[in-house]
């Protein structure tokens, strides 16, 4: 059997035995690219004549379909059909990439790891949200299959002539227009399984689960599955998911181009969903394909995705100051003339009146000693 080198060099040697007339003098060469995640994929390149920009075809899934003992000229072939799909067929104009009236509604936004794409984001205008990246590309078109996408670096924000924020701006526009999809799990199986519709009497159909009343799953994605975990940069959809769900709700990220949707109220711990998601990334998501293993939750009243152990923080700084201004509340409508006949309840004492009081206690009894600082604690996430 072929070592990965050893099956790229093959390709690119017999590839053009699998195509037609028209790639007869077409010139074959080998790529290695970086990818999401800092990957670095091998890709072949089959250029004609008749155009300036050729699509890179990345053969580590071919080679994978090969160790699992596919037939090497079957891998030829479905290489080639690759290949004469996403012809094309005439020249590009390299410079309408340049020309922002031409491209601003083709600028698309991708949600990436920041810290697995230091070295790709490097050179490339982005913002941060919490540990993931959004970052910018020029959709040039494409098919269920794959599009091809030039990424805005730091020389073409600046031929552009505006901001990153502004670019931002015009992606979160163009995503806004595009096709989102929020589908419960159950449809989603189904259209995996039945992509024409369920078959009448099909044995299969045992395997779908019951329709459920108040659904506990969710995907959330684009209408080609790709880059599709931008979704979660639309401000509409979520505050509709929001609704739908009762307030704040879990975000897992399947991948870059997916991720799941749970109601707030899933009766599992955050460090056990974290702990599902680290395991199907190592053992189901392809590296160039990882989000992030951490979870993260809506949060609804701030109107922004958080990574869910700040989430557990905010809620707990919250509970704290409703504690507190319940108790200025009560202190506030206590009777002035009652609270000097009695000592007062710490229950009905705001926290601001107790803290005067202290003070006013220590620099009475004991002038010219420091006040001790007051400490406060706070509940811990279980």
């Amino acid at each position: 059997m072929m070592d990965f080198e050893e099956f790229t060099q093959q390709v690119a040697e017999e590839i053009k035995r699998f195509l037609p007339s028209q790639y007869e003098d077409a010139s074959v060469s080998l790529q290695d690219v970086t990818k999401n995640n800092d990957m670095q994929l091998t890709g072949i390149m089959i250029k004609t004549d008749e155009t300036n920009i050729t699509p890179n075809i990345y053969l580590e899934k071919f080679y994978e379909q090969y160790q699992d003992g596919k037939d090497f000229d079957d891998i030829l072939r479905d290489i080639a059909e690759v290949r004469i799909k996403r012809d094309v067929g005439k020249d590009f104009d390299v410079n309408m990439i340049t020309d922002l009236e031409q491209v601003k509604d083709h600028i698309i936004c991708k949600l990436v790891n920041a810290e697995m794409n230091a070295e790709y984001l490097a050179n490339k205008p982005h913002t941060r949200i919490e540990d993931l990246a959004v970052m910018y590309a020029v959709d040039l078109g494409g098919s269920k299959d794959g599009h091809m996408t030039a990424a805005v670096t730091d020389n073409l924000l600046e031929m552009y002539g505006i901001s990153k924020e502004k670019l931002h701006d015009i992606a979160l526009h163009n995503l806004a227009e595009s096709k989102i999809e929020f589908k419960t799990m159950r449809d989603v199986l189904i259209n995996m399984m039945f992509p024409d519709g369920i078959p009448e009497n099909d044995p299969r159909s045992f395997m779908i689960p019951p329709e459920e009343e108040h659904p506990s799953m969710y995907v959330l994605s684009n209408g080609d599955t790709l880059n599709g975990a931008a979704a979660l940069l639309d401000a509409k959809t979520m505050e509709d998911i929001s609704q739908k769900l009762g307030g704040d709700f879990i975000v897992l990220p399947s991948s870059i181009h997916e991720v799941i949707v749970l109601p707030a109220d899933v009766e599992m711990d955050r460090r056990d969903l974290e702990a599902m998601v680290q395991d199907v990334n190592a053992g189901e998501v392809a590296p160039e394909d990882r989000l992030s293993d951490h979870v993260y939750m809506y949060d609804s009243k701030e109107k922004e995705l958080v990574l869910a152990d700040r989430m557990e923080e905010r809620k707990q700084q919250r509970e704290q100051a409703q504690k507190i201004e319940k108790a200025e509340e009560r202190g506030g409508r206590a009777d002035k003339a009652d609270r000097t006949e009695r000592k007062p309840e710490r229950e009905r004492v705001s926290m601001k009146d107790l803290l005067s009081e202290k003070k006013a206690e220590v620099a009475k009894n004991e002038a010219g000693r420091e006040n001790p600082v007051a400490k406060k604690t706070r509940e811990t996430a279980r």
